[in-house]
């Protein structure tokens, strides 16, 4: 019991102390390993509207890019899993063991064992899934040890008991301001040209132009090389499976920054075409809102907030009287960190508006971002 609670306390620091979200996750790799020792490990972020990793922050593996290629192609195959997270979603615990085979020869993921576990030289396995108080996923996760060393029951347990808590630090530290990271990251703010990438059906990057590279960078996936899997390998993989369905994924970059992925089916071979741009307010403010931990209705005064109206006004359209609406705005302030209507607008538009701010203007009144802003693909761009 005092172990349990020393882990709970280690995460609650952990999502206090972090400056963001790659951070948080470092420090709770070394807090779980504290307590739940393990010889190799994954936590990854992803957006709840999708639940694809949009990063990965990994220990202990001898070949980081092994293991990711080899997971990326269990879950998100031609030939999924049917163990895969997506039914540890739907499950009550956010737990699932996979280990070395029994006495009697059965084992749990006779696939994951056998394709993954394996093959990274280990014998066990945790695959964690983090959700919060409504059941919605901010993260995902696997630790392993080596053979002969299985996770126990107890150790289950006290893990069991802190997945939300970290879905909580996961959820917490996305909105977190990032923007004394500019001064470090050494990457421009932009580069001309649209921000486009094409990846094969062999998942192998087809085509990738200099404005989508420098997002590569921005977000923390690094250079896009042939062999290198990340999440947009992930992503190009959800959209084969959920075809003809596109896929929009919203990211953060390291500087703080929002950015909308978009990503379709290019043509009948499995190429998937991705563009990236930034995002707009109205793209981000429902995981903007998820992430601050407000309620269905906060989240509805916001977004009457945003167009303008009063309180009065917010009150008719949401069948309300006007205090609630007044109290809902006190818990808004209080979440977001802001005293004022004026204050809150202010936080949520500047993501939208600062990095335009100076831009010529178009003639419907809209930031002109020719030079920069995603323009829309067709089959005579790529080559």
């Amino acid at each position: 019991m005092r172990s349990a609670q020393r882990l709970r306390a280690g995460i609650h620091d952990a999502a206090s102390a972090a400056a963001d979200g790659a951070q948080f996750r470092e420090i709770v790799m070394d807090v779980l390993g504290a307590f739940v020792p393990y010889d190799g490990g994954c936590l990854a972020p992803v957006d709840p509207a999708v639940v694809v990793p949009t990063g990965f922050t990994t220990r202990g593996l001898d070949d980081p890019v092994e293991a990711l290629r080899l997971s990326i192609e269990i879950e998100y195959g031609p030939d999924p899993d049917p163990d895969s997270l997506y039914v540890l979603l739907r499950r009550p615990t956010g737990l699932r063991r996979i280990g070395e085979p029994a006495d009697d020869g059965t084992r749990d993921g006779h696939r994951r064992y056998l394709e993954l576990v394996s093959q990274l030289g280990m014998g066990h396995e945790l695959q964690l899934v983090f959700r919060d108080g409504d059941r919605r996923c901010w993260g995902v996760g696997e630790l392993m040890r080596e053979p002969g060393r299985g996770f126990t029951d107890a150790e289950l347990a006290m893990l069991d008991d802190v997945l939300g808590d970290i879905a909580n630090g996961f959820r917490s530290t996305l909105i977190r301001d990032a923007s004394a990271r500019v001064r470090h990251t050494g990457i421009a703010a932009g580069c001309p040209g649209p921000a486009v990438v094409v990846i094969g059906a062999d998942d192998d990057f087809d085509s990738v132009t200099a404005a989508a590279a420098v997002w590569f960078e921005r977000l923390g996936w690094g250079s896009p090389v042939r062999g290198r899997p990340g999440p947009a390998h992930v992503i190009a993989r959800k959209v084969r499976r959920t075809r003809p369905a596109p896929a929009t994924v919203r990211l953060r970059t390291l500087d703080g920054e929002w950015v909308v992925l978009r990503a379709a089916i290019f043509d009948e071979t499995g190429r998937v075409v991705m563009t990236l741009e930034r995002a707009r307010l109205p793209e981000i403010v429902t995981l903007v809102t998820a992430a601050y931990g407000l309620t269905p209705r906060e989240s509805e005064v916001l977004v009457e907030v945003l167009a303008g109206r009063s309180r009065n006004e917010i009150a008719k359209r949401l069948f309300i009287s006007p205090y609630t609406v007044q109290d809902h705005l006190k818990n808004i302030f209080t979440k977001t960190g802001v005293n004022s209507r004026r204050s809150l607008v202010s936080r949520l538009a500047c993501t939208e508006y600062m990095p335009r701010f100076g831009g010529d203007l178009r003639p419907d009144g809209w930031f002109d971002e020719s030079g920069t802003r995603t323009a829309p693909v067709e089959a005579r761009t790529l080559g």
